[in-house]
């Protein structure tokens, strides 16, 4: 980073030297869209190499006319209190806002182009403001436009300057700062989706994880470790696996197949314990960068159920293998979860009576006599009635 007081002023050099300091100035301004913090020395650094002495306030401000207002970006420069005093009483509603709203953004405005000395000596701003510091002229790079908000940056100092090598940079840079302003905007918004969506994610009762083709872990909720805790996955090196060869299967069989799809298994701990796996098939997503490709997500691996929830995966498993319908392969399930009949018959609305007369066609399909033997039977079922 270029130290400010070995930068030069822009004033009688070569053309040489002028690219030499606004190339600088321009990579300062795009370091500062990656942080944001170095706004304020950014601001230094356009001050003290472009503008005359005594020019010393620089700032980026949003402000807006209806209603009044004012929102400090970056500031350089201006006293202890300069920015609530000029956002409370100033903003928005004085003479040099008002008439530089008009101009489109890009522009570099020059407030000697658009109000006299004497009207700027008569105004409110200046009489009751700026007058203690001689304060009588400003340069303005109007940067974006927001619903009734304006962006702008603003260098301000006494007009008995010449102003000749500040304009002449502020033209250079004024593209690069509007440029600048949107791709921080971008990554703030980026930022921002990418913090919400994460945020649901950790809220999600499941685990989740996106993977690339080669199930190389590009994301995964704050759930993910558990089960890897409970040996039903791992995460070596970066990639998904399941600890269950017969649970990896599936995975492989979901990443061959043809996107747009999605399959459902059961993936086996080490201790013989089952958790239901949701996995989608993306088509692959990727983003054009310098220098290639980035690879995006093209698996979508949600495990384990929500609470409450019956494991839908288990109740098809055991709805295929006895032959039992919906409502029976539900009440099997539960019953072996180790609910009760009256608590499933609350949860699903139903009476008791009902239950009972449910229960008995799944003893009859199954063979099961009692809910003990039922529980014990399911345990038993093998993984290869996956589907």
């Amino acid at each position: 980073m270029t130290d400010v007081a070995t930068m030069p002023y822009l004033s009688n050099q070569t053309d040489i030297d002028d690219w030499e300091v606004l190339n600088t100035l321009i990579g300062q301004i795009y370091e500062s869209v990656l942080h944001p913090e170095q706004w304020n020395e950014t601001l230094a650094q356009i001050r003290d190499s472009l503008c005359p002495l005594n020019w010393d306030a620089a700032f980026i401000l949003w402000e807006s006319h209806n209603p009044p207002s004012a929102r400090f970006v970056a500031a350089s420069g201006l006293a202890a209190g300069v920015q609530d005093i000029y956002a409370n009483v100033f903003g928005g509603n004085n003479l040099w806002s008002q008439r530089i709203s008009r101009f489109r953004n890009g522009s570099v405005v020059d407030s000697a182009e658009i109000s006299s000395r004497e009207e700027v000596a008569e105004s409110p701003l200046f009489k009751d403001f700026l007058r203690p510091w001689g304060v009588d002229r400003l340069m303005a790079v109007l940067l974006d436009r927001r619903g009734g908000e304006r962006l702008g940056m603003i260098l301000a100092g006494p007009s008995d300057r010449d102003l000749s090598a500040l304009k002449r940079g502020l033209r250079v840079l004024a593209p690069h700062m509007q440029r600048a302003m949107r791709i921080s905007d971008r990554i703030a918004s980026l930022k921002l989706a990418e913090g919400a969506a994460l945020l649901a994610a950790n809220q999600s009762p499941f685990g989740v994880i996106s993977l690339d083709q080669d199930f190389n872990i590009i994301a995964a909720n704050s759930r993910t470790s558990s089960y890897e805790r409970a040996g039903i996955i791992t995460t070596s090196g970066g990639r998904l696996a399941f600890v269950h060869s017969s649970s990896h299967k599936s995975l492989l069989e979901l990443a061959q197949s043809l996107p747009p799809t999605g399959k459902a298994f059961n993936a086996v701990a080490a201790n013989g314990t089952e958790c239901p796996v949701l996995g989608a098939r993306l088509n692959p997503q990727s983003e054009l960068r310098v220098g290639g490709i980035a690879e995006g997500a093209s698996l979508i691996i949600t495990l384990g159920n929500g609470p409450g929830e019956t494991p839908v995966v288990q109740i098809n498993r055991v709805k295929q293998w006895y032959g039992l319908t919906p409502s029976e392969a539900r009440l099997a399930v539960a019953l072996g979860s180790g609910l009760s009949l009256a608590d499933y018959a609350t949860e699903r609305a139903n009476s008791i009576n009902a239950a009972r007369f449910l229960l008995k066609s799944v003893f009859r399909k199954t063979g099961a006599t009692s809910q003990a033997q039922l529980t014990a039977m399911l345990a038993r079922l093998p993984i290869e009635a996956e589907t």
